[in-house]
């Protein structure tokens, strides 16, 4: 009687490990899924902001963290730049060199943009020049102005 009793906890002692074997395989399976959409913030396609006669166009390519794509600035009355962007995103931020012509030059510069769910806003900061172009100096500490929400408008 006791060996009957001894295997029976025994078969209930391995049948609650799996059950909860199997709990925590789902647990890592859905912050897998989480950190996944996370990831995902930043969709392929074209961003734009149109205002008062003012107008960015945001066009990008999303290949897993790395960005490329198209950036163009419309002032109203002021000088138009147009250009190509080449970048990281990462935690939804991308930073890229902007690599432009403007009145005749071509420059390079790093833009950012922090993305979330259909909208992507300009971050703002300290620059200074580096190997020719234009860099941040804190790129983790940027200002997102949302004065400038560019919507996204297609894919």
């Amino acid at each position: 009687m006791k060996v009957i009793n001894i295997g029976l906890s025994l078969l209930l002692f391995t049948v609650a490990c799996q059950q909860s074997g199997k709990k925590q395989g789902d647990q890592v399976q859905l912050k897998q899924d989480t950190v996944t959409t996370m990831a995902a913030v930043a969709d392929n396609g074209t961003y734009q902001y149109l205002k008062n006669g003012d107008t960015i166009l945001l066009t990008i390519a999303v290949d897993g963290d790395k960005v490329h794509g198209d950036l163009s600035y419309n002032w109203k009355e002021k000088d138009r730049n147009v250009g190509h962007i080449d970048g990281v995103l990462k935690d939804s931020v991308l930073l890229a060199d902007y690599t432009f012509a403007s009145e005749g030059q071509q420059s390079v510069r790093q833009v950012a943009f922090k993305f979330s769910k259909n909208k992507a806003v300009e971050g703002f900061g300290n620059m200074e020049e580096k190997g020719g172009k234009m860099s941040f100096v804190a790129p983790d500490k940027l200002s997102y102005d949302e004065k400038f929400v560019l919507e996204h408008v297609r894919q």
